[in-house]
């Protein structure tokens, strides 16, 4: 029950827009319907009768027994012809039948005969005449003579009144139908759409596809265009807080035995991988560690522009021996920074030699910690490749968008190497879906927790 609310709960467009739908829908016939109205006409039958209690009880019993056959009567030609003659309806006794219905309450001699049709007026004089004919036929075919009166007698105990309100359409139950329909059309819906859905939405996503743990949650930021880097300023934003968490949950992997180098990758592009290096460094270097970013994403590199430093020289050029390595380490506000440096024609051979092992060793003697970024697993085998050189390997996922396929993929191809994961950042998580939870304390005001 639980896992069906979280399914109506997550898709909850899908379920309002549908029920939305069913509501307008059922408005829309409802206004377009022609209106139809009844009227009813009550009539008794008697069967004319004289003598000992044994005689009226038996004429009793046959008046019950013939009032049953009288509603097919009712919709005959015999009845109809004369009811379309006196009102001059122009219609055929079939297309009045359709209309004309009639009813026995039992255990009695009531006959109620019942018209439909989009005028009152017109349903209750239809009715009305069909119930004069009625009785007329009643009469003439239970006369045994021609000169004989009948044994039969049908009187109207309730002629016929326009009726007040249409029998149809009802539009509160209409659009109830609308709403009830609308619903489980949605909740329908949402569940084959939870189905076909295989993309990461959360940490269960996350344990199933990969079984690793999720260290961080980043909220979906509108400002990370103009400021894409974490600043010193004291923050209580969730998007600010989550690398902080980063920072603090992978400091408690392993307390004794910190990660000092660690990769950073992820299933597929756009995901966030860069973003997400770049911030856990930034988070690193504010809290007075030594760190410095390498961009090993040597055919996609977005750092550059991320960090606003120069290409000229970099990773790619330092591991050609063309420049040496200090030549290369350009500085940002709180971390230094090797970027990719001119695109090589094989950039997983430079990332496997061992000029490059060697480079990330001097960079391990210097700083505190040594932060890669690397092209996603599933296009290339980059990421594999540098793992192999790392204390640890962090994945991205963007929720919403990885597949629970594309993030298991990446995660065999890493344990294929024997990398050492240790967690995934799920990114871009929308704030509103209850893994985030503020807590801020403003001057004044009190503390919020």
């Amino acid at each position: 029950m639980l896992e069906f609310l979280a399914v109506v709960a997550r898709r909850w467009r899908i379920v309002i827009g549908v029920v939305l739908v069913g509501i307008l829908a059922a408005a829309g016939l409802t206004y377009q319907a022609t209106p139809v109205y009844r009227a009813s006409t009550q009539l008794f039958v008697a069967i004319d009768s004289s003598g000992t209690a044994s005689e009226l009880s038996f004429a009793g019993q046959f008046a019950s027994q013939r009032v049953k056959s009288y509603p097919d009567l009712v919709d005959s030609p015999l009845v109809l012809q004369p009811t379309i003659d006196a009102l001059g309806l122009g219609v055929t006794p079939q297309q009045l039948a359709d209309e004309v219905s009639a009813e026995v309450a039992p255990n009695t001699v009531l006959l109620s005969v019942l018209v439909d049709d989009p005028s009152a007026a017109q349903a209750a004089l239809i009715a009305n005449t069909v119930a004069e004919n009625l009785a007329s036929v009643v009469e003439d075919l239970d006369r045994t003579r021609e000169d004989s009166s009948s044994p039969v007698r049908v009187s109207v105990t309730r002629p016929a009144i326009p009726p007040t309100s249409a029998r149809s359409p009802v539009p509160a139950l209409n659009l109830t139908l609308g709403l009830v329909l609308g619903l489980l059309i949605g909740v329908a819906l949402a569940a084959l759409r939870e189905a076909l859905d295989t993309t990461i939405k959360d940490d269960g996503d996350v344990t199933e596809a990969t079984g690793l743990p999720t260290l961080a949650h980043v909220p979906t930021n509108s400002d990370v265009s103009a400021q894409p880097l974490l600043d010193a300023t004291p923050s209580n934003t969730v998007w600010a807080e989550s690398y902080r968490k980063l920072r603090t949950n992978l400091s408690y992997i392993d307390p004794d035995n910190p990660a000092r180098v660690i990769t950073v990758t992820s299933a597929l592009p756009g995901d966030g991988k860069s973003l997400t290096a770049a911030n856990l460094a930034s988070s690193l270097g504010q809290s007075g560690q030594r760190t410095i970013l390498i961009e090993a994403d040597l055919r996609r590199p977005s750092l550059v522009r991320l960090l606003g430093v120069s290409d000229d020289v970099g990773l790619s050029t330092v591991v050609a021996g063309r420049v040496p390595l200090e030549d290369a380490i350009q500085s940002s506000d709180y971390f230094d920074a090797v970027v990719s440096g001119p695109i090589p024609p094989n950039p997983s051979e430079l990332l496997g030699t061992q000029v490059f092992s060697n480079l990330i060793e001097t960079l391990k003697a210097s700083y505190d910690r040594v932060i890669i970024d690397t092209p996603p697993l599933v296009a290339v085998t980059d990421a594999a490749i540098v793992a192999t050189v790392s204390d640890a390997v962090l994945l991205v996922a963007q929720a919403k968008r990885t597949k629970r396929m594309d993030l298991r993929r990446a995660h065999y191809g890493l344990r294929a190497v024997d990398a050492n994961l240790v967690g995934v950042v799920l990114n871009q998580v929308p704030v509103n879906s209850g893994l985030y939870y503020e807590y801020r304390s403003d001057k004044g005001r009190g503390r919020r927790g």
